[in-house]
């Protein structure tokens, strides 16, 4: 049987990834309108895809939360004094937040910009009410860069499967035009990205490289990770977005083969964060 901290990094990733997607979705069909219409079936399956898997785990990880409090006791875990004790926590509280945005996307399936916008907005700061950086003394100024820091992926990563599904169904104008776009506005946000991480990362570790610690050596992981989705990123900006529209059928090839590269790097991304946050910057 799988160890219960393994079940939980499993869980926090999917979490992850539900949020990556709705959110994520959302903000391609804002910024990118013209793609759209093209892939509008693709967004609307990836935004449902997201919202049902926060639907569906974060009640699985409360229930789990519960156990763990009454030490395996499901009499105790769901007593009338006790069954809504998840609830004032931040973890609780914040994992509420996503499963009524969810809600409010599967009910509204994207019809309504201003409802969309705002339901990914609440799963984005969501994740501000949780985590290490709760515990900080520096949490007024470092709440906001994780807020930047989880927007800016949230716009990278849940971009990726709608710029592939373009390529299959949208005109060669489009897509190229799309791709040019996408690299333009993600040399800003990948950079806002990497500032906001970075600083993260000093302010928890409080200025200390230690290597020695589980903490500082899986964030060694992730950082190895985003590297390579960094060289994949300015491979596709600069080689392959160019090439579509010298020869659009190869260059068409190739970006859909380094994009699919891509998300499966981004995949391993997200698990490795849900293992970071798994430990202490102090362990």
């Amino acid at each position: 049987m799988m160890e219960p901290d393994r079940i939980a990094i499993i869980l926090r990733a999917l979490v992850y990834v539900g949020a990556v997607a709705a959110a994520g979705g959302v903000l391609f069909s804002l910024s990118f309108p013209s793609a759209r219409q093209h892939v509008e079936r693709a967004v609307e399956r990836q935004v449902l895809l997201g919202c049902w898997l926060l639907i569906l785990l974060e009640p699985l990880r409360y229930i789990a939360f519960q156990l763990a409090v009454a030490e395996g006791d499901w009499s105790a875990a769901f007593a009338p004094g006790m069954r809504w004790m998840g609830l004032q926590t931040a973890v609780g509280q914040a994992a509420a937040m996503r499963v009524l945005a969810a809600l409010a996307l599967v009910g509204t399936r994207l019809r309504w910009s201003g409802v969309s916008l705002a339901a990914a907005i609440v799963m984005i700061a969501s994740f501000a009410l949780e985590g290490h950086t709760v515990s900080s003394h520096y949490r007024l100024a470092v709440a906001p860069l994780l807020l930047i820091h989880f927007a800016a992926v949230c716009w990278w990563f849940g971009a990726l499967y709608p710029l592939l599904a373009s390529i299959r169904r949208a005109p060669p104008e489009i897509v190229a035009g799309t791709a040019r776009s996408f690299g333009r506005r993600a040399v800003w946000v990948v950079g806002a990205l990497v500032a906001a991480g970075a600083v993260l990362l000093i302010v928890l570790c409080n200025g200390e490289l230690r290597l020695d610690k589980p903490y500082q050596q899986r964030f060694i992981v992730k950082l190895a990770l985003v590297a390579v989705l960094l060289s994949l990123a300015a491979w596709n900006k600069l080689r392959l977005t160019p090439l579509l529209v010298e020869n659009y059928t190869i260059g068409a090839a190739k970006l859909r083969r380094s994009i699919r590269f891509e998300i499966a790097v981004a995949l391993m991304i997200l698990l490795s964060t849900a293992w970071i946050v798994s430990t202490g910057p102090s362990d």
